[in-house]
């Protein structure tokens, strides 16, 4: 695998990529070794290309967000680690947001809330990108007095822009991603999430 991750690193943006990178920094408990490759993106486009030259390569990759619920031994993890800060966002005229993965849920809220927009101000509290919380079905219980719904990212979710294990671009509806509790079809398969439009 050495090879292959020599080859890898001379495919990415040097400017955008660390060696031996402790990823503790890089998570909410603050533990974790060394990623032999730490790749820090800014557009769903870089995104996809470094999954798909990975892939291509056989050098085991691990898209890192915002580092919550997440625990990563001491020895790190052999291979390419993405972080994404992709965030580039549009609202439209028609009620829908697009946005990349790598914006964080709440960087968007106010964004939101100044256009008079509701949905996502539920999250406001939660450690989160959108890839990650279309990845877990990002939730919260309803606020006071109710308390009684819990309230899921898949009801203000439209669409998925992924890019599949086959290494295809898709937009995928609801339905396709499986959303249950805690879950969603990117538990299942390797695909990755590179933008998110939310209603």
């Amino acid at each position: 695998m050495i090879d292959a991750s020599k080859n890898l690193a001379a495919r990415l943006n040097q400017s955008q990529l660390r060696r031996s990178e402790l990823l503790a920094p890089y998570t909410t408990f603050r533990i974790g070794g060394p990623a032999d490759l730490f790749y820090s993106t800014d557009t769903a486009e870089d995104l996809a290309n470094a999954v798909l030259a990975a892939r291509e390569l056989g050098v085991p990759y691990f898209v890192l967000g915002l580092g919550a619920n997440i625990l990563v031994g001491d020895k790190g993890f052999r291979g390419l680690v993405i972080r994404s800060h992709a965030s580039h966002f549009t609202f439209s005229d028609t009620g829908l947001l697009w946005v990349e993965s790598g914006a964080v849920v709440g960087d968007l809220i106010p964004e939101a809330v100044e256009r008079g927009w509701s949905g996502l101000e539920h999250y406001v509290g939660i450690p989160s990108t959108v890839g990650g919380a279309v990845w877990q079905n990002l939730h919260f219980l309803e606020p006071e007095p109710d308390r009684k719904r819990t309230m899921f990212i898949a009801d203000v979710f439209h669409s998925c822009d992924l890019l599949t294990e086959e290494g295809e671009r898709r937009t995928v509806d609801r339905d396709y991603m499986q959303f249950g509790y805690d879950t969603s079809v990117l538990h299942h398969r390797r695909d990755v999430a590179l933008a998110v439009t939310f209603q």
